[in-house]
Formats: C-alpha cells, structure tokens, sequence
C-alpha cells in the first residue's frame, strides 16, 4: 500500500523519514545524505584501543578480526583492502603483508612497529659506540622524513599523514599542503574519487590498480569473467544483453554501435552485426548466430490473441500486469471483470483478485483497498486506538494537537484528569480522553488494567517477526541467521552471502542466471533435444540434465562434459550430494531408481504402487525422498532415500502437483500445482498445508526455495519468476521467454548454502555396488542391481540361485520380471520389481522368443505382419530388421532354435511346418500335408526333439511331438479345443500347455499317461513354464498374473492395467548344451535340422540336395522364373510378393527375406533389398522408375534421377538432382561395404566361438542383455568413446 518505508538492497540504509536509501558507507562519513540528516545521527566516534572502526562509523570490532574472510562490518570494510599473505609474505600487520626484506631494516612499517620489534640490534649498538669513541658529533642536519607505506609527507617535512586525509576538507599539516592544489570538478569522462579532491580517468576505474587514495574507485566492481562481454561502470553484462534493444547500462553503452543499420524491410539480429529480410524471421531457421530471429515466436493461429513486433502472445499474457510488448500495448486494457481462483479473494472493483492469505493483513493490495476494508484492525496493547481505526503512542495524546482523523484522542477528560501517581502503573501513566490510565510499554501485555505488565514471547505469537531464528528477552527479542546469512539492518531479514545463481533450462539451452546483477550466461547451448529436468552437484560444480536419450552432464567451467546413464526415461532426476548418487523417475516403468555419479550399474529404489511420478526432490541430510503422483488420486509421497517408511504426505490438497522443493531453512515442502494454478506447501510431516494462488501464474511447473523467496517458472507464460515464500509478494520476473510457451520448464537456484557438507554415512560401508541413504542418516543401505540380490551381511550382491526370468509381451513393448522376485510379496496391484523395453517401430506385437547368448528378441508383429527382430540391451531395444514378411497371411506359431538360430513357424493360410535360417535366404517346408493350423510349437534343440498343435478336424486339436527334422511323428493327446503355449519340462517327460477353450493349464507325459490340470479363472490368454513353476495369465477387465509352485493350487502374482499377449519363460541352463548342429553347421551348406544322435540337411527354395549335405541351384525352372519352396511349381519372379499367392504353398508371399538397415549416427543409409522378388518390387511398388530399399525397417522407393514421389511417379521438371541421387547412392555404397565388412568379420568371430563352444561339448549362454549390464556409464571428467553402430543388408548373417 501507499505510505510504506523504501524497500533499500543489500548495501544500503533507509532514511529515517523514509525519503531515500544511502550507500553504508555513505552513513557516518561526515557529510549528510539523507535529507533529515539521519545518517550522520547516532555515529560512534572512537573505538577502544585494540579495536577497528568499521567504516559506516556505527560498528567496532576486534582487530583480529581484520582480514580474517569473514565480514563483521556490513559494509565488509574489514575485509577491504587486505593483503592476503602469500608467497614472500614475512609479517602481517592489520591489512599489510611485508616481505622478508622490510621486517628488522631499521624503518618502522607498521603503525605499531611491529616490524621492527625483537630484532638483534647489538652490531648497530656497537657500531654507534664506536663511532661515539672518536669524538664524532651526530650530524645536525635533520634527514629527510620517510613515511610508512599508505601515508604521505607535509611539504615543510614535519609530520606524515594518512593518504585518506589528502583533500579531505580538513587540514591535518601544519603548513596545509593536504588541502592544495585538490580538484573540486571532474571533467566530463571522469570519475571523483569518494573524498571529493581527485579526478581520475573513467578507464582507470575498476581496472585492479586503486588510483584514488581511499580505494573508492576499486570498490563494488563486478569483475569481467567467462561470459562478459561488455563493462559500463561497474556493471559487466554477458553477450546476450548487449544490442538486444533493450538498455542496461546508465550510458546506454550496451545499446551504441550496435551494427548495420538495417532497410525497413530487414530484421536486424540482436547482435547488431547482421541484417535479414524480414521474411526470415520465425522461419523456424536461424540465420542469427544467436537465434534472435526465432525467439520470442508464437505463430498466427497458435493461440495469437496480441501481435506487437515479432511477438505473437496468447491472451493470459494481455493485462496479467507485465510489459511484455517493448511498446506496452499487452497492457493498454480496460478495466473489465475477472474470474478469481479458488484460493483467492475478489476486489469491490471484480476486476483484480489477490490471495485469500493477503486479505486483512495490513497492507491494501486491492487497486481500492478494499483487502483491508472491514478488518479487525485492533491496535498492539502499547497504543492508542482511534474510533476512525488509526493507532497512536499514548504520548500524543491529550496534547492539544489532533492526530486521530476523528479527534478522538483529544477532548473528554484531557483537560479533567491527569496523572498524579505513576507508581500505581507498571509502566506509565498517560492522560486519555476517557481519563487517566496505565500502558504497557512495547514488548509487554497489560494485565489487571496494566497494573501489571507481562512479557510478549514474540517469538511464539509471531513466528515470521524472524527471517530464521528468534530468541525471546524480556520486553523484547533478537533475530539470528543460519550459517551463512547476514541479518539486515531492519534487525529481521536474513541475507545469504556468495554470490547465488538460478539455473534454467529454455529448450536445449542451459543458462546461469546472476540473481545479484541479472546477468545471463549460456552454460550449454550446442544441444538439439530439449532439457527435461536439471540439477547440480556443488562438490563437483557439475551440472546433471535428463533428455529423452539419457542423463548428461557438464561442469560450470564448460571445460569437462560427459553422459552418465544412456537410453533411460528420466522424467525428473535429483542429485544426492551427501551419498553421491543420482535419481531419477521412470514415468512408464512407475519406478524410481539410482546411480553412482562417478557411474555404477543403476539400483531400483522404488517401483510399486506408483502412478504417473511426476517431480522427485530430496533432502539428504536428512536422507528423505519426495514424489508427486497424478494417477487416478493425485498425491504427494514420503519415503527414506533407501524406499524404506513410504507414506502418503499430502492428498486432498492437490490436483495435478507437477513440481517439487524442500526448504531446508523451514523444513517445508513446497510444490506446483497445474490444475489448481498455485504453490503450496506443507511441513515435512504434511501438516499445515497452505495454498497460493497468484493471477500472475497460469501454468506453474518447476520451482526451488532458496532464503525467503520461493523461485518458479511458468511453461505457458515462458517465465521464471520469484515471490516472498510465505506470502506471495515482492513478485518479480527474472527471466521471460514469451515466445518459448512450452521451451521454459525447469528452474532451481545454485548456491553452496543449498548443499551443505554433511557426514556421508555410505563412506564407511563396503557395498559392493551401491550404497543409499537411510531415513535420519542413521547409517547406509546397500542396493542392488535388478539382476542381482543382496547375502545376508547386507554389504554384497551376487546373482541369485534361480535366475530364471519371464518376458512378457505387450503390444508395443516387452517387459522382464525375475521369478524370485514373488519372494518380494504377491496379490500385487501394480508390477512386481520389473524392466520395461520399449520396441520400437512396432505395430502389435503377438509371439516372441529369445536367444540369450546372441540377446536377440525375436517378436512377430501382426500389424506388420512380418517377424522383426531386436537386439536388447540395458539402455533398451534396438531394432536390427525384418527377418521375413507374410502378405494376406498371419502368423500363428513360432520358436527360435538356439543353436542354429533356425525359426520354426506356422501360419494361418499355409499347412506344415516352416523353417527359415538364420540369414533369412533359406526356407524349408516340412510335414507339408499332415500338420495344419499350429497355434503353437516349441523345441528342445539339444535333444533334437519339438511338440506342436495339429488340427485335424474342425473343433480337435492334436498334440504332437517328434524329431525337428519332422521324423518320427507320435501323438501325445487328443482332446484339446484350443491349445497355446506349448512347452516341455527339462526332462522332456512331461508335455505342458493352456488351452483358453477349457480354461485350463493342462499337463500329460509324453507317453500320453497321467494328465493333469489346474482349472483357472475365466479370460485365460496364455502360459508358460519357469522351471517347475506354472505361469499363466488371465484377462477380465485387468490382466492377472497367477502361478503354481505344486501344480495344483493357483496363486495371484500381480494384477495390472496393462495387456499381456504373450509370456515366456528363460535361463541360463534352459539355453546350455549342443547337438550335432553346432559345429560347422553340421557340415550343412544350408539347413541344418537335428534329431537324437544326429541331423538332417536340407535346402531353401531354388535348390536341390545333393550329397546329403550340399545344395545346388535348381535347373528345372526356366530362366525369369523360380520354383516354389515345395519345389513342385515355377513362377514368374514377378508374381512374387505381389500380394496375390501363386504357389499352392503360397510361399511366393513370404517376402523381404531378412532385410536390415545400415545406420551410421542419426543419416539413414537406405539399402536395397536383396532377395528374389526385388526387380518385381522395383516394377509393382515404383513403378518401373526405382529400386526398392530398406528405411527404418519399410520397402520403399528410391527413384532413378528425373523422377520423385512416394512411387516415383512424378517427373521432374529438370535434372538438377541428378549428382544428388548419385552422391547418395555413393555414400550409401560406401556404407554398404563397411558393413558388409563388419558383418564378414564379426560372423568369422562368431563362427569360431561356436566352434570352441562345440569341441567343449557345450553352449553356454551369457545373458549379458537382461543380467549384466552391457556397458558402464561413463564416469564425470571420463571421456566417452564414440560408438558408430553398423547395420548391414543382404545376406550377411545377423551378428548380436
């Protein structure tokens, strides 16, 4: 409201008539500021002997605290001027350092003559005696005067003074030559030095050379650093702020010789050095070397209510009370009515609301003050309440003056009654209108008609009367401040002293902003993916950011950069800077998670019952966690740093809380909430909730607490912006970014206050991977990889007895779980502890299979209808192709032989078996006419034996088993109606499957003897085998997950939201062993299929076996044709994958046999598809003009010159691109070679290793993929090594 005392910044002091603020060392300085003449009032004059006066005049202090880095004066003149000792220092007095060679020469340097005292003086002695001897008078020539250094000689050579007293206006030589020949005016470019008697060059101000005597010209230089690029006094501004039209210097320096001067029809970039056509601003292409043509952008149409200039804005930014048009046309608004929030309070005026907290608290904010209007506005007990509401010191009263705007406090008895006797007061005696009576002075509470007077403990009754801490006395209190902070001179607020930061992420750009000078500095701006979520390491001076690719870092020097964790979803992260770890949030997985900053293999912290994390913060020297959840009931939660004592924090006070603080000073946790558009906050136990709501914030987000203010910025508005954290005002906008509505997310304030050094309790453990913090930091938690468990020390990990895991298949991803982990607990309602991987590319996703050692994901893909295959690892899925396409048909069964890599498969329009190679060229048919319709097969490739469904008849389904050459054929089991998820015990005794007809998990001997099922719940899926264990999934509404340890009873695993289409079970032993296919391929040149004691070669299409083991091109078809895989048909090749089946086996329309990308960094090499139908497709799909290759796992056209399109069917109008087609052909062959030779390579490597492995008569298999962690996160300060990952076409064998 009107009337407040100025608001002065740090270094300055009110006037006590409240007009104006002066410089503290301005305060006592002899000459009157203020115009009251109150800062020369009350001024101490001497100090005691062995004290130092600081410079203001009002303060003495021990000289051993001079120069000691800590400032005791508030004007820190104690810390001015001081010579720190170094190298060649010898003795220190007060602020002088002397070198060895000034200390016992026999001058007095230091003011006390400390220098010259305890010095061996006896060669001297002797040599005066001896000149004594020979009768020699001492010369009665005075020498000349030698002043100690920092003071200077009278002419006439009396007497030495201070520099400081030179052109003072004091005479302090007898003769007067301190105060000759002294400048009264500087000339224009000059500068007057503090004492008002020298001028001296502007360039020579703060240049670290002091050529006034008093230092004055030396004195608050901001010094120039890394980033600054323009000085004007004392201010030095970073790059940014100079030409951006906008002036920050007083001599508008900042602003002049900015450049060019550009045509009416050019945009000048906010360097000033360029100019463009205005066409080219907000083309979404920088042509600035500082993007100042694509800042501030909002395009027509995208929300654009207001246009000024460049500046698109959306309506909350018209009349919200900030310019942020240059020409203040977003806030030329007329006065209409407004909608107030749920925590607010509407104006009389309905045309501004204020926070419901700001109503009656003595400071109209309203335009009408109608916020203050019909409060309870009772004066403190030691004044005098007026009828017209003012307060008054009961000394005005009855004064024969009126200062009640009624008159109130005079009249009545004022001229009746006085007071005779004081001593029947406590305190004092005042005449009032009403007659005499007692008041309490200040500090007290009148008791008894102030008969007696009692202390205020205003510590307890108002709390906020200190900034940090409050120490009751009688009649009064004292605030303190926390290490580090300064208390103002108005006796309550706390200052942090250091200089103090705010880190933002806009976009891709990190940035440094001052929060004393508002200077920005660019810390990062090379990045193309936007910054998701930040933090910093004070220990390191290191600053950690989330992407969609990873965790990043960078130090503040710019000098050290680095990735730390690869391929995560990190949604939020939080440095714990006292057990060195960071977290992160994986929103899709629901997990919360940690890893070493020097790099570890990451530990799960929690993962059950969580649902859409939102923001993450910690507090670690108390080892607390904080989240925030907007599920289906949004809430925020507590937890130890371990994932230990979880509890619900805050719930019906939020809706959408996307932003998490901790105030460590309060203990408070605050938080953003989008939906309700406030900041609340709560006590660390969730009491106490108090709601914000300001009309300046729309859509707040991230937000950080440091001292009293609370630091937030608004992703909607482009702005980060502060307030008082208790009550909302003093708002300022710190950084603003309008035409960046969405760029502007993350914000948090940098200082050392904010990360304490605290006792790391994990430095006395011996973890062998990762130590956490436990709640309270009563000691360290030692976590574990998923993949790993915990012995019963609590200090080691090592792999657990069963290592069998489960992949259960979704339509679009796949997710891992440990079959130990129902340990863990059961009858879940979220995932067990789990891996989520993602596939990409993927349409719906129905069967998969996995060979472990190769990490190779086999999955068939119905909306593709083609089996795609992954490489998987700990950052995620890669995807290295298609392996073969079906058109018009679908997939109904498929398994990965381990050994050979051979893919049995079924489909739903083809009889038999089908088996493709590894390298995708070949494809058999066996059991051609007698198996029809599998839904399902699996194998035992070491035994060389499979089992398989067979439909025999409409409503009857077989089970089979025999060799996997197709030999040898018996029938398990006749009465099955729709049997999935085959599989075979580790003794190959024992047949079990699922049939989702029945409803039931069914078992028989292979013998067809002793069945045996467990009856389900209804909506049966499917099934698997986990060792002895049965697992099986059922679908109402939700998907469960049930399994039986005696193959009997059924218990609940988990139950989740999410559908599971597929599972399977794998393990080491389950994958370990060879057959006579391992070696060399059994000699096979083609197919190799083995069976009990042996195997059996055959050949793809287009060839014929000869020798038993060789295979050669098949001569009975004419040229321009080829057989059928059954061999029984020749077909025109361009009939092949035409999407109609000519084959009676319809094999024609297996197609894209094995077709893989090269990928060299983010340029996509398009490959061409090598296989029999690619001149057909060149024909069909490009309509003669083009080839067909391979793009991100797709058949499409690259056209021949002069053509373009989808299919090359638009010609162009010139050849211009004709060297283009061909450069890229070129580099794309180039390419091709490369991996080609890598693929030659690694398949020469891979061959010889499973040679070894077969002399040793064993397969053993390394689950490095979903075990062990492929690759360690590089470490900060490591350097990373570069990885090109190659992907080869053809016929190159498929290399993991």
């Amino acid at each position: 409201g009107s009337g407040e005392p100025p608001r002065c910044r740090l270094g300055t002091v009110p006037c006590k008539d409240g007009s104006d603020c002066v410089l503290f060392n301005h305060v006592c300085d002899g000459e009157r500021d203020c115009a009251d003449g109150s800062d020369e009032e009350d001024c101490t004059t001497e100090c005691e002997k062995g004290q130092f006066q600081c410079a203001h005049g009002k303060m003495c202090i021990e000289q051993s605290q001079v120069c000691d880095d800590v400032a005791q004066c508030q004007d820190r003149s104690d810390e001015l001027d001081c010579f720190k000792p170094a190298e060649g220092c010898g003795h220190r007095c007060g602020k002088l350092c002397l070198s060895e060679v000034l200390i016992c020469d026999g001058r007095v340097d230091c003011e006390d003559g400390s220098d010259e005292a305890d010095c061996d003086d006896e060669s001297e002695a002797e040599e005066v005696e001896e000149v004594h001897a020979v009768g020699t008078d001492p010369p009665a020539v005075r020498p000349p005067l030698r002043c100690l250094l920092g003071s200077w000689a009278c002419r006439d050579g009396t007497e030495c003074i201070q520099y400081t007293h030179i052109c003072d206006g004091e005479e302090d030589c007898r003769d007067g030559s301190d105060e000759l020949e002294c400048a009264e005016e500087c000339e224009a470019g000059q500068f007057q030095c503090a004492h008002g008697k020298m001028c001296i060059e502007q360039s020579q101000v703060c240049d670290d050379v002091a050529q006034c005597q008093d230092r004055s010209d030396e004195l608050d230089c901001f010094k120039p650093a890394e980033g600054c690029g323009h000085r004007c006094g004392k201010l030095c501004l970073s790059e940014v702020l100079i030409c951006d039209g906008r002036v920050d210097c007083e001599d508008g320096s900042d602003e002049a010789d900015c450049g060019k001067t550009c045509s009416d029809s050019q945009f000048q970039c906010a360097h000033g050095k360029m100019c463009i056509e205005q066409s080219q601003v907000c083309d979404d292409v920088a042509q600035c070397q500082d993007r100042s043509d694509e800042m501030g952008c909002l395009k027509l149409g995208e929300d654009c209510e207001h246009q000024c200039g460049k500046l698109c804005l959306p309506g909350f930014f018209i009349c919200d009370g900030y310019l942020d048009c240059e020409d203040g046309s977003d806030e030329s608004c007329a006065e209409s009515p407004v909608q107030c929030g749920q925590f607010q309070w509407p104006c009389a005026s309905k045309t501004q609301c204020v926070p419901q907290s700001w109503r009656c608290d003595g400071t109209k904010d309203c335009a009408d003050g109608s916020d203050e209007a019909a409060c309870d506005s009772s004066c403190p007990p030691h004044q005098f309440q007026c009828r017209s509401s003012e307060c008054l010191d009961p000394s005005v009263l009855c004064n024969g003056e009126t200062d009640c705007m009624d008159g109130s406090d005079e009249g009545g008895a004022c001229s009746t009654d006085a007071c005779t006797d004081q001593s029947q007061c406590a305190h004092d005696c005042y005449s009032t209108p009403t007659g005499t009576s007692c008041w309490c002075r200040v500090g007290y509470r009148p008791v008894g008609g102030a008969v007696e007077c009692v202390d205020v403990d205003e510590c307890v009754e108002t709390p906020a009367v200190c900034a940090h801490s409050c120490i009751n006395s009688v009649g009064s209190f004292q605030c303190s401040c926390n290490h580090g902070y300064l208390l103002e001179p108005d006796g309550h607020t706390c200052t942090a002293t250091g200089e103090s930061y705010l880190l933002a992420s806009v976009e891709s750009e990190l940035l440094l902003l001052d929060l004393q000078t508002s200077t920005v500095d660019v810390l990062l701006s090379s990045e193309t993916l936007p910054a998701l979520s930040l933090d910093y390491d004070m220990q390191k001076r290191s600053v950690y950011w989330a992407d969609v690719e990873g965790v990043k870092w960078i130090t503040l020097d710019k000098k050290g950069r680095g990735t730390l964790l690869k391929g995560v979803r990190a949604g939020s992260v939080a440095v714990d800077w006292v057990g060195r770890s960071l977290y992160w949030m994986d929103r899709v997985d629901g997990q919360i998670n940690a890893v070493g900053l020097e790099g570890s293999e990451p530990v799960v912290i929690m993962y059950k019952d969580v649902e859409e994390l939102q923001a993450l913060a910690l507090l670690p020297q108390k080892g607390l966690m904080f989240w925030s959840e907007t599920g289906d009931e949004a809430q925020i939660g507590r937890a130890g740093m371990d994932g230990s004592d979880r509890q619900v924090l805050v719930q019906d006070s939020v809706r959408w809380p996307v932003g998490l603080a901790v105030d460590s000073l309060k203990e408070r946790l605050y938080w953003t909430d989008e939906q309700l558009r406030c900041i609340g906050s709560a006590t660390l136990d969730g009491d106490d909730v108090k709601l914000l709501q300001m009309m300046e914030t729309p859509s707040p987000f991230s937000l950080s607490v440091f001292g009293d203010m609370v630091y937030w910025s608004d992703i909607h508005k482009g702005t980060i912006q502060r307030a008082h954290k208790v009550t909302g005002k003093q708002p300022q906008v710190l950084l603003n970014r309008p035409g960046l509505p969405l760029g502007l997310k993350e914000s948090t304030v940098f200082h050392p206050l904010l990360q304490p050094s605290v006792a790391n309790p994990c430095e006395s453990m011996n973890c062998s991977h990762l130590c956490v913090l436990a709640p309270g930091l009563e000691g360290g938690v030692c976590k574990c990889p998923s993949e790993l468990v915990l012995d019963e020390g609590g200090l080691v990990c090592h792999e657990p007895k069963d290592r069998t895991f489960l992949l259960l298949l979704s339509p679009t991803a796949v997710t891992q779980v440990t079959l130990q982990s129902r340990d863990a607990g059961v009858g879940l309602q979220d995932w067990p502890e789990h891996r989520r991987i993602d596939l990409p590319g993927v349409q719906e996703l129905k069967k998969l299979d996995l060979v472990i050692q190769d990490k190779a994901l086999y999955v068939w893909d119905a909306g593709r209808t083609s089996v795609g295959l992954f490489r998987v690892k700990d950052s995620g899925a890669s995807q290295r192709g298609t392996l073969f396409s079906l058109l018009n048909n679908m997939l109904t069964a498929m398994a990965v032989d381990w050994v050979t890599l051979n893919l049995y498969w079924s489909s739903s329009s083809q009889s038999g078996l089908w088996v493709t190679s590894a390298k995708g060229t070949e494809t058999t048919l066996i059991l051609q006419d007698e198996v029809r319709n599998a839904s399902s097969i699996t194998l035992q490739p070491v035994a060389g034996r499979m089992c398989f469904t067979n439909r025999v008849q409409l409503g009857r389904v077989q089970l089979e088993c025999s060799y996997m050459d197709g030999q040898k054929r018996n029938v398990v089991w006749v009465d099955a109606v729709q049997p999935v998820s085959l599989s075979l015990s580790n003794e190959e005794n024992r047949l079990y499957w699922a049939d989702t007809s029945l409803g039931v998990v069914a078992s028989v001997g292979v013998d067809g003897t002793a069945y045996k099922e467990i009856r389900t719940e209804e909506g049966l899926v499917t099934f698997t085998l986990a060792n002895k264990v049965l697992v099986w999934i059922t679908r109402r509404g939700s998907t469960k997950c049930w399994f039986s340890n005696d193959q009997q009873g059924a218990m609940l695993w988990f139950e989740v939201k999410a559908e599971i289409v597929d599972v399977k079970a794998f393990s080491k032993p389950s994958q370990t062993g060879s057959n006579s296919c391992s070696i060399s391929n059994g000699g096979c040149a083609q197919l190799c299929l083995p069976h009990p004691g042996g195997r059996t070669c055959l050949c793809g299409s287009a060839f014929l076996s000869i020798n038993e083991m060789g295979c050669a091109p098949d001569p009975r078809c004419p040229s321009g044709t080829q057989p059928c895989v059954s061999g029984e048909e020749c077909v025109p090749q361009e009939r092949f994958c035409d999407g109609r089946p000519d084959c009676a086996d319809r094999s024609d329309e297996i197609c894209e046999r094995f077709s893989l990308l090269i990928q060299t960094g983010p340029a996509l090499c398009s490959c061409a598809v090598d296989s029999v139908d690619a001149a057909a497709c060149g024909v069909r799909l490009c309509n003669g003009k083009g080839e067909c290759v391979l793009q991100d796992g797709a058949t499409v056209c690259q056209c021949m010159a002069g053509y373009s399109g989808p299919h090359c069917e638009e010609p162009l109008g010139s050849v211009v691109q004709e060297p283009v087609v061909y450069a890229a052909g070129g580099l794309c062959v180039a390419v091709i070679v490369l991996g080609v030779t890598v693929g030659i390579m690694q398949k020469r490597k891979a061959a010889n290793q499973r040679l070894v492995h077969g002399a040793a008569n064993t397969r053993e298999t390394r689950m490095q993929d979903l075990e062990k962690s492929e690759s360690v996160p590089a470490p900060p300060n490591s350097k990373e090594s570069e990885q090109t990952e190659v992907r080869y076409c053809s016929s190159q064998h498929l290399e993991l």
